[in-house]
């Protein structure tokens, strides 16, 4: 098996990951602070484009302008924390991250897995003495 570059709605899921993920790690993590803040939303023209109709680009839109507006108030609550120096605050920015930002992503990421064509299946013919063989075949 082959593997390709990452597909672009994949690449943009990744990106709303990596900030959650940071987040997350901020109580732990002080050092972070400016990579959370440095953050910011990828372009998701490509990743809309892979939708395969009209009402699941709508639908994949409305989800990623909702991760937007979750991350944006995210870092402004990072931001006030940081500036009133109430680091305890970051618990509950770190809560929200895993509440909120993370289902909207597993939403988009099943919107675009319901939108995508289905791969066509592949049959392909291996030798039972080739090492790569299927099981049922090789028995």
């Amino acid at each position: 098996m082959q593997f390709g570059p990452a597909l672009p709605e994949s690449n943009f899921l990744n990106h709303a990951e990596d900030l959650a993920l940071l987040l997350e790690t901020l109580p732990h993590r002080l050092d972070l602070v400016d990579s959370a803040l440095a953050w910011r939303p990828e372009h998701r023209r490509q990743a809309l484009a892979s939708a395969a109709g009209h009402r699941d680009r709508v639908r994949l839109d409305r989800l990623a302008s909702e991760i937007d507006r979750q991350a944006s108030s995210a870092q402004d609550a990072v931001r006030e924390a940081v500036r009133a120096g109430k680091l305890d605050l970051l618990w509950p920015i770190a809560a929200l991250a895993r509440s909120e930002i993370r289902p909207v992503i597993a939403k988009a990421r099943d919107a675009i897995a319901r939108s995508a064509p289905p791969e066509e299946t592949r049959t392909e013919h291996v030798a039972p003495d080739e090492p790569h063989a299927p099981l049922a075949r090789s028995a």
